[in-house]
């Protein structure tokens, strides 16, 4: 015969089994969603993390991009200030050889030369021969003596104020005509064709 006891044994281990059954249920559903959210947040960081890199691999090339442009600006001003150097020295130096030039013997045969040169350009009229002060002390009676042959030219001989290194400049009475045949002319007229020298050297 069952007894009391027995029907309560039975119904516990019924209830109990139950709630077991009940409790399992609730612990897989509460571990699912636990593991839904961890691996949510998970994501979430991840994401977050991606993101982080990626803003801090941008900010960082943004800056090594800054960086290289401001080194390849500073590196283009300094190849311009040596190259600026570079022709300031060269006219210099050229400017010094020119000078030594101006007083040697051959300059007188280049000076000669160049007054015969540019008078025979001349059409008929009234000239200043303009000379450096030094030349005309050195070449005064060799100059006087070329003019005699350009008769049909009233040509007046006039001493620069001005330093031009060497060479001659001619204007017309009236100031309307004018050669410069100077050394300092020639030079300027050089820079240029110095500047692109040193730039295909340097480049």
């Amino acid at each position: 015969m069952t007894t009391i006891e027995d029907k309560i044994s039975l119904f516990s281990k019924i209830i109990y089994e139950k709630l077991n059954e009940e409790k399992e249920e609730k612990l897989k559903a509460f571990n699912e969603e636990a593991e839904l959210k961890i691996n949510t947040e998970k994501e979430k960081i991840s994401q977050i993390k991606k993101v982080s890199e990626r803003e801090i691999i941008r900010k960082a090339n943004v800056k090594a991009s800054e960086i290289i442009a401001k080194e390849n600006l500073n590196k283009q001003r300094e190849m311009l200030r040596l190259k600026d150097d570079i022709i300031k020295t060269t006219i210099e130096e050229i400017k010094n050889k020119l000078l030594d030039f101006v007083n040697s013997k051959e300059y007188e045969d280049y000076l000669m030369s160049t007054v015969t040169k540019n008078l025979r350009l001349l059409s008929k009229g009234e000239y200043y021969l303009i000379v450096l002060d030094r030349d005309f002390n050195k070449y005064e009676s060799q100059i006087k003596a070329t003019l005699k042959d350009f008769l049909d030219k009233k040509i007046e001989i006039k001493v620069s104020k001005e330093d031009f290194i060497g060479g001659i400049m001619i204007k017309d009475f009236e100031g309307r005509f004018n050669i410069d045949n100077s050394i300092s002319a020639k030079l300027e007229e050089s820079k240029e064709l110095i500047g692109i020298k040193v730039m295909e050297m340097l480049d």
